[in-house]
This record gives C-alpha cells, sequence and structure tokens, in this order.
C-alpha cells in the first residue's frame, strides 16, 4: 500500500501542476492586454515655439475589456491623454494623444508617459518622445 502511495503522490502533483497551468494559459488568453503598435517617437530636429503633437496608437488584444486607468507624464509641458473613452472591448483600437510644448527649451529632450492599465501582465507601458529643439530653425 505504501509503494501505490508513493507512486500515486508524484503523480497528483504533476496533475495538478498541469491543470493550474492549463488555467493559468486560459486566464492569460482571456486577460485585457494592451499593444502599442510603438512605444518610442522622434520628432527630429525642430524649431523652438511650437507645440508638437503625436499619437501612440494601440489595441486591445486581449479577451477582457482594457481599462484605462491613468495617463501620467514626466514633464509639465507635456500632456497626454486618450480623451472620455478608458475601456476598450476586444480588439479595439485607441490612442494616446501626446503633446509636447516646445517654448522656452533648447537642445536634446526626451520626456515619458506612462499609461496604467489594467493588464496583469503590463499594467504599466512607458512611452518616450524625443526631439532636438534649435532655436535658429524659423
Amino acid at each position: 500500500m505504501k509503494k501505490v502511495i508513493k507512486i500515486i503522490s508524484p503523480l497528483l502533483l504533476i496533475v495538478f501542476a498541469l491543470g493550474l497551468m492549463s488555467f493559468s494559459l486560459y486566464d492569460t488568453m482571456k486577460a485585457p492586454k494592451i499593444s502599442f503598435s510603438q512605444t518610442k517617437y522622434d520628432f527630429g530636429k525642430v524649431p523652438q515655439g511650437p507645440q508638437l503633437t503625436y499619437g501612440f496608437k494601440f489595441k486591445n488584444k486581449g479577451g477582457e475589456v482594457l481599462l484605462i486607468k491613468e495617463i501620467i507624464t514626466s514633464c509639465g509641458c507635456t500632456g497626454a491623454t486618450v480623451g472620455d473613452k478608458k475601456e476598450y472591448s476586444k480588439n479595439e483600437k485607441g490612442e494616446v494623444a501626446v503633446t509636447f510644448n516646445t517654448q522656452g527649451r533648447e537642445g536634446q529632450q526626451e520626456k515619458n508617459i506612462i499609461v496604467k492599465t489594467n493588464d496583469p501582465f503590463n499594467p504599466e507601458v512607458v512611452l518616450t518622445i524625443t526631439c532636438d529643439i534649435d532655436p535658429s530653425i524659423q
């Protein structure tokens, strides 16, 4: 009887582990999943003064509703929004609209935007914009 228990115990552990893995795989496929087409954008060389804008496009590649919880910018000169829409269904697309004010700035600039979501595997995505502000350009 002890031999049977010694053999069955490891088998039960293996079956239990496989069951957890398949449940976890199901949850992974079902969970919301934010996917950006790109996370970095370079405006290149720009004049001092104008406000620059760019839209980072994303898609919910998961099975549950994706929630945009919060968007944080690294500087007061940078703004970012998804507008009034905060929920995205499966396969639905959206955009994080970013603005950057070049007034009073000069040289190489790098600004980060943090997008916080309910994606359990990627809850924070960092978007980056860069540019080189040249005051001599009109």
